[in-house]
């Protein structure tokens, strides 16, 4: 879907201005279920522009996969928040909808529809079964049923604005075409319990009207309605269930609130309290202890849900069912605490505790399952259903077992208490923080029991209400008092603090983990992107190992791979800086090479170099030079002036190479007052005696700035290389020594060719 331009005259709403017209359509609407006759003219007014809202999160469930991130993340959140909102979605509709479920899961099985059809990975025959399947789904317990899906992958797949506002129109007919036939079709075989009439399904055809908006989006994000980053971004997604039982509350306020339907409604926010909270605790960094508050938290949700079936089931076997999880939930939730007194507080605990709570696991999911059969956990249940709009479960007697589950419960309590004291008088201030922190989870689990044996609840449950608390202890203990695992902590630290830059890799090269260090060194490098187009990514998965040069750093480089359960699945890159060891390393090597006085090689790098450039067969020309009558001015002026001279004359060699060629000539100190040089790739005898002249010239006038006239001179002998086979740099040596000493005989301050 392309995007639109946002300079046309015409394209006037932005993404939030949309978003917020979706809002107050859908507050018109569910306040019309509410509070407005249905067939009325108002109602139905309301219905009509109630309409807007689903065409328009469609569209953007389309868009946000266009351009999220982090397909994965999109996923969990939507399902994340479908799950949040069932119970507020349930408790306003009541049993208007059955089964049927609420729009943003709706809009889950829509954006896992258009995930599966755009998954590569598996054939394409394979993509369309999977669509099929997820639409199946939307048939069976879907609120809209299949539209959202479709109009979802209408907006992705549509080229165009004109072709997706047609496609979309013409969806919405068509919908209300096979409804029709089916309304028509329901009054004579009464296949469905909705006994709709035509006339009261018209109003769906407002959703054609969403085109009009949607035809003027700019595309751009627009501003924000919150400066909180994270306020904004959810603000969409939690208006959806928070409108709900804002809605519900002044239903209630209107016709009358029981203290059973405050009840209900406070189990429901600490489920939906709960939920978040196991959601914040998902997101922290993975260790045990993260593992283990998770888990804890996990037993907990799932015990608050059974808890809710129980009070709002309608007979004795909804009660039964839920009466099964809340115990399964429960078993859980005594290792999970177990486990959590281990991780957080870094306490071994014994292993006949695990296998106690296991073994009463076992036992008391057996005692519930059979309990119409021995009657060990209760000798009765009833239903009450004098109270209130759900009926309430009333306990004819206990059984045996389950006074047994609450010794056993009040046991293990009363260990890991005992453990945490015990503990807390030998360890550190640190420690005794986080171990107070448990305990007051602890209590907060068993404080509603006993507040229950005095009566004051008047029969009503309550460690439902007590479990958000108790998981907000756990999570004050995880992130505040950073209880990851003394090891996970100590690694993380090191990770990030050392000069090693530490790179994960899945087997696509897609980044699973990067500590600081390399994300200082790669530009643009973030979590799931794909690291073999990060430059310096990509020149160390090329070298595998060694050094590697980026900007002004040079860097050791190894590539190691990843290993899970004896599977190649992915690569470590390891990168340590060694600019300053290698620079110093480099300046090393240099100064071994170097002349200490002049600066230039010395002889044994000289012969190094130009030996391996003979034996290669380069051409070239050897220059012996030496200054002429040096012992006198040693003798005359002293040392001192003398190793000025001998400066000069580098310098002058040095001077005298033309810059373009300045890689091609190599100047040496033999020693004493001889200089080598060696020009690669020329041979001609003209331009060589001009650059031996242009270098005899330049220390003349070197010579004259000093005050030092005519106190001395050099005298040059080259010996040409024409590359041929077997020559030795000692060929080249001598050769170029005797056309010096014969230009030494004949006059000095002059050069000469070998050979002449």
């Amino acid at each position: 879907m392309d995007m639109l331009c946002a300079g046309h005259t015409g394209d006037k709403m932005d993404r939030n201005q949309l978003k917020l017209l979706a809002i107050v359509a859908m507050v018109i609407d569910h306040t019309a279920w509410g509070f407005v006759e249905f067939m009325t003219p108002l109602g139905q007014t309301m219905h009509i522009l109630g309409r807007f809202t689903l065409p328009i999160m469609c569209f953007f469930i389309a868009e946000g996969y266009r351009h999220t991130k982090d397909i994965k993340k999109y996923l969990t959140r939507m399902a994340t928040f479908a799950l949040i909102s069932g119970f507020p979605f349930y408790i306003f509709f009541h049993e208007e909808y059955g089964y049927r479920q609420n729009i943003i899961f709706d809009l889950f099985l829509a954006l896992l529809a258009l995930c599966i059809s755009q998954y590569k990975k598996i054939e394409k025959p394979l993509r369309i079964v999977g669509v099929c399947l997820v639409i199946m789904v939307s048939a069976m317990i879907g609120g809209w049923v299949i539209l959202p899906i479709f109009y979802v992958l209408i907006f992705y797949y549509a080229k165009d604005k004109k072709t997706r506002t047609v496609r979309f129109v013409l969806m919405t007919f068509v919908f209300e075409a096979v409804l029709i036939c089916l309304i028509i079709l329901n009054q004579h075989y009464h296949f469905s319990k909705y006994e709709w009439t035509v006339e009261e399904r018209l109003y769906l055809l407002g959703f054609a009207m969403a085109a009009v908006p949607l035809y003027f989006y700019n595309g751009r994000k627009g501003k924000p309605l919150f400066k909180n980053r994270i306020l904004d971004r959810y603000f969409f997604y939690a208006f959806y269930p928070a409108h709900f039982l804002v809605l519900y509350s002044i239903k209630c306020a209107i016709s009358g609130v029981t203290v059973h339907d405050i009840y209900i409604h406070t189990n429901v926010l600490a489920f939906i309290v709960g939920l978040l909270i196991f959601v914040y605790v998902l997101r922290q960094p993975v260790s045990r202890a993260q593992m283990a508050v998770s888990f804890f938290m996990l037993s907990g949700v799932m015990y608050i849900y059974g808890f809710l079936l129980e009070v709002t089931a309608l007979d004795v076997e909804g009660v039964y069912a839920a009466t099964k999880l809340q115990y399964f939930a429960i078993s859980l939730t005594m290792v999970a605490i177990t486990f959590c007194l281990q991780e957080l507080t870094h306490i071994k605990m014994p292993s006949f505790i695990y296998a106690a709570e296991g073994m009463m696991c076992i036992f008391i999911l057996w005692v519930v399952f059979t309990y119409r059969q021995n009657r060990l956990m209760y000798s009765g249940i009833r239903i009450n259903h004098s109270e209130g709009p759900f009926p309430r479960m009333e306990v004819v007697g206990y059984g045996p077992a389950f006074y047994i589950f609450v010794v056993y419960c009040g046991v293990v309590c009363m260990i890991l208490t005992g453990v945490g004291i015990y503990s807390a008088r030998h360890t550190n201030e640190l420690q005794k923080k986080r171990l107070s922190v448990m305990l007051y989870a602890m209590l907060c689990m068993w404080i509603p029991y006993v507040v229950k044996m005095t009566g004051i609840t008047n029969g009503y449950e309550i460690p439902a209400l007590f479990i958000p608390i108790t998981a907000a202890f756990l999570s004050l203990a995880l992130v505040k008092y950073n209880c990851l695992d003394s090891v996970s902590l100590d690694v993380l630290n090191a990770v990030n603090k050392g000069k090693e830059g530490i790179l994960i890799m899945d087997f696509g090269s897609k980044v699973l983990y990067f500590n600081t260090f390399m994300g200082d060194i790669c530009d643009g490098l973030e979590r799931y992107c794909d690291a073999s187009r990060i430059p310096f990514v990509e020149e160390a998965l090329r070298s595998r190992s060694g050094n590697v040069t980026f900007g002004e750093r040079t860097f050791d480089v190894r590539v190691d791979p990843l290993i899970e359960q004896s599977h190649h699945v992915g690569s470590i890159l390891w990168a340590f800086d060694i600019t300053e060891k290698y620079s110093y390393f480099e300046k090393v090597k240099e100064d071994a090479s170097r002349d200490p006085l002049t600066g230039v090689l010395n002889r044994n790098e000289f012969e190094k170099r130009v030996s391996k450039l003979i034996k290669n067969r380069r051409m070239g020309a050897f220059y012996m030079v030496d200054l002429d009558d040096f012992k006198n001015i040693n003798d005359s002026y002293g040392h001192g002036v003398g190793d000025d001279i001998l400066v000069a004359a580098a310098q002058a060699m040095e001077k005298s190479v033309p810059e373009g060629i300045k890689d091609s000539v190599t100047i040496g100190r033999m020693g004493g007052d001889e200089f080598f040089m060696f020009y690669e790739d020329e041979v001609d005898e003209t331009q060589l005696g001009m650059f031996a002249q242009s270098v005899v010239d330049a220390f003349s006038s070197s010579l004259c700035d000093m005050g030092m006239g005519n106190a001395t001179s050099l005298s040059i002998g080259i010996a040409i290389c024409h590359g041929e086979e077997n020559t030795e740099y000692d060929d080249a040596y001598r050769r170029a020594d005797k056309a010096l000493y014969k230009i030494k005989n004949r006059g000095k301050g002059r050069y000469a060719f070998s050979g002449r």
